[in-house]
């Protein structure tokens, strides 16, 4: 059984809609199941439960990076010491492995839905 949806489009969606099927080479019909599929896969998805929403994850990351970026270049500006940095790489190779995998663990407990306190 299939079901025919019919929706009226104008303005700004209907040129975001054009220019969707232009990039991508679809009819009509292609381009409206191709959307429609991305859009309940994001809204059916975005439940009422203790794990992040997509935003939320989006928006963590960045901050994350924006911020971790921030620090490691005021970190390297004042602390950049070529020699120290091949006399000591082999011996801080296990706390950057322990650190990697504290961040793992972290991200993990976040995906799972334990929010930062």
């Amino acid at each position: 059984m299939s079901r025919v949806l019919q929706a009226r489009v104008k303005g700004q969606l209907e040129l975001d809609f054009s220019e969707f099927q232009r990039r991508f080479k679809m009819n009509d019909a292609d381009a409206v199941r191709d959307l429609l599929v991305l859009a309940l896969r994001i809204k059916l998805n975005d439940k009422d439960d203790s794990r992040p929403s997509n935003r939320e994850l989006m928006e963590e990351i960045y901050r994350t990076v924006r911020s971790g970026s921030a620090i490691n270049d005021v970190i390297h500006g004042q602390t950049f010491d070529g020699e120290k940095l091949y006399r000591d790489q082999k011996e801080s190779k296990p706390m950057r492995q322990q650190i990697k995998a504290d961040i793992d663990k972290k991200v993990d407990a976040y995906l799972a839905g334990e929010k930062k306190g």
